[in-house]
């Protein structure tokens, strides 16, 4: 269901873990570093809650005015947003030859109750920043709660961030995952069943029924009450991933939908059988000959989420409502 895959260019991108697990964690650890940084005069990027940054402010005093603070929303939407969103600000950056370090607190929490793991999803994006953003020559520190995550979301968080920032410095983590095995091992995890009756369920054998498709999933969609702006965004995920179905897996292309917990949940399956690139979807198309259904599809969703097996390869969608309509533009 999608193109073989873009290679990153060289270049070095240090990508550190703060895990913040005592009341005393963040003036120990994370402070020290701003005050280093702000003595050299490096520009430094804060995107980080409410509390942290009430932490920072009261310890730096005037000095905090050197960071540049941005709000967390202006960053932190659906996950692909977030990866997109970041991955735009270093590359503006890094066009103007302006290096920056960004310490990054990520509002994704695991939700046992959710249909989906958002934390996990989330954890994905982090693990490919390690491949796509080495041109940028820059670094981020991602702040990470163990008072607010599982104990397995924060051993993931420890295999996707090459190094953590702990009362021994700054330190190699040996627990690192590279990116393609990270995600491989995520692409073999079994998938949810769909439950035995959806609100859609719809097939398409070729090309020019997809329009029937396209206009079956929009009047579900409205009928969730998704605002216009969203409807369109989950009929064009869905059209992406279908069409990619046609085209690179093997007809019928199956597609269901049903909603659980204020989540619109779109299910696509093909016949084709044929495993997608665990980085499927993850690099921005660069030119118009790039495939592009994927990374689309991943910018509209809050999660996606593919699997293949019995000779079927999935692609899931979810578009919690919250979350879809916290901001309906999606950047560029």
């Amino acid at each position: 269901m999608t193109s073989p895959p873009q290679r990153g260019r060289s270049g070095t991108f240090d990508h550190r873990a703060l895990v913040v697990d005592a009341d005393d964690t963040i003036p120990r650890l994370l402070l020290p570093e701003l005050r280093r940084r702000i003595t050299r005069d490096q520009a430094v990027l804060m995107v980080v809650g409410g509390d942290t940054e009430a932490i920072i402010r009261d310890r730096l005093g005037p000095d905090a005015h050197a960071l540049q603070w941005a709000p967390t929303n202006a960053f932190y939407q659906r996950t692909g947003f977030t990866y997109s969103r970041f991955h735009r600000y270093l590359r503006e950056r890094h066009s103007r030859q302006e290096v920056v370090h960004i310490i990054a607190e990520p509002d994704v929490v695991t939700d046992p109750e959710s249909p989906v793991d958002r934390a996990a999803a989330y954890l994905g994006y982090e693990a490919m920043a390690n491949e796509v953003y080495t041109s940028y020559r820059c670094s981020i520190t991602c702040v990470w709660h163990s008072r607010r995550q599982s104990s397995s979301t924060i051993d993931e968080v420890r295999k996707v961030h090459q190094r953590e920032l702990s009362t021994q410095g700054v330190v190699e983590n040996p627990g690192y995952v590279p990116p393609d095995d990270y995600l491989g091992e995520r692409a073999q995890a079994a998938i949810t069943p769909v439950p035995p009756a959806t609100d859609l369920d719809i097939t398409v054998r070729r090309v020019e029924e997809l329009s029937d498709c396209r206009a079956a999933v929009a009047r579900w969609a409205a009928s969730q009450h998704f605002v216009p702006t969203a409807v369109r965004q989950v009929v064009v995920a869905t059209s992406e991933v279908v069409a990619n179905g046609l085209r690179h897996g093997r007809p019928p292309v199956r597609t269901r939908a049903w909603s659980q917990d204020a989540t619109l949940i779109v299910d696509v399956e093909d016949h084709g059988g044929r495993p997608i690139p665990a980085h499927a979807g993850y690099w921005l198309p660069v030119t118009p000959a790039d495939s592009a259904g994927l990374w689309v599809a991943r910018q509209l969703a809050d999660v996606l989420v593919t699997h293949t097996g019995d000779g079927r390869t999935t692609v899931r969608m979810y578009f919690p409502y919250a979350v879809t309509h916290r901001n309906l533009r999606i950047p560029t």
